[in-house]
C-alpha cells in the first residue's frame, strides 16, 4: 500500500496540481490585496464615497444597529452583508479576466509553437497520401 501511494504521490500530475494549487492560493491573496487596496477606494473616491462596499448589509431582523460595522453586526443580529458578496464578485471577476489572458496567451503561444515545428516523417507521409488522393 506504501509503495502504491508513493507512486501516486510521484506522478508529475499530481505534483503539477499541488504546486498550481498553491500558486493559485497565492494568486487569489494578491487579487484579494488589489480589490482591498486599490479598486475599492478608488469606487470610493468616484462615486463621492457613496461606493463603499465593505459596510453594506441588510438587517433583517429589524434591530437598531446603528453605529456599528458590518463584521460587529453580523456578530451580533441577523444580516445579510451583501458589501462583501460584490467585493468577492470583482475579485472573482478579475481572477476570471486574468485566467482568460493568460490562457489566450497560452493558446498563441502553443499555435506558433505549431506552425515553426517541421513535420514529422508520419505527418509527411500523410500529406503526400493526401496529394496522391487530391490527383486521382
Amino acid at each position: 500500500m506504501y509503495k502504491d501511494f508513493k507512486a501516486f504521490i510521484l506522478r508529475g500530475n499530481v505534483i503539477d496540481l499541488s504546486i498550481a494549487v498553491v500558486v493559485g492560493a497565492a494568486f487569489a491573496k494578491v487579487i484579494n490585496a488589489i480589490t482591498d487596496i486599490l479598486i475599492s477606494p478608488l469606487v470610493g473616491i468616484i462615486s463621492g464615497g457613496a461606493l463603499d462596499f465593505r459596510d453594506k448589509y441588510s438587517n433583517l431582523n429589524g434591530q437598531n444597529a446603528t453605529g456599528l460595522t458590518a463584521k460587529e453586526i453580523a456578530e451580533k443580529l441577523a444580516i445579510s452583508r451583501y458589501g462583501e458578496l460584490g467585493i468577492d464578485v470583482i475579485n472573482f471577476i478579475i481572477v476570471a479576466f486574468i485566467a482568460f489572458l493568460i490562457a489566450r496567451w497560452f493558446g498563441k503561444y502553443f499555435r506558433l509553437v505549431e506552425v515553426a515545428a517541421p513535420p514529422t516523417k508520419s505527418e509527411e507521409l500523410l500529406m503526400e497520401i493526401r496529394d496522391l488522393l487530391k490527383t486521382k
